[in-house]
């Protein structure tokens, strides 16, 4: 049986991280969030990994996969709405 190979590719590369860029990060997806909401979203196995151990090491109160990953989603969203109501625009009402 031939293990499936993980969609989360990086390339690692040795940096020295300004401690104010992982301080603006951990402010913008990881401060506490409560998710009101029981709608479910799959997600990847190696995604859930990935964002559970971060959730874990960073210890905050407040702060779940749920929360995190909604923030990521609301990131690309932000970036990306413009090209997003482009793609949904011709078939669809308004998204947003």
């Amino acid at each position: 049986m031939k293990k499936s190979q993980s969609r989360i590719v990086a390339t690692i590369e040795v940096a020295q991280i300004p401690d104010d860029e992982s301080a603006r990060y951990v402010e913008r997806f990881l401060s506490p969030h409560e998710v009101k909401s029981n709608a479910k979203a799959y997600l990847y196995p190696e995604v859930h990994a990935t964002l559970s151990k971060m959730v874990r090491a960073m210890g905050i109160s407040g702060v779940s996969i749920g929360s995190y990953a909604s923030e990521i989603i609301l990131d690309h969203i932000a970036k990306h709405h413009s090209v997003m109501r482009s793609v949904f625009g011709q078939n669809c009402k308004d998204l947003f």
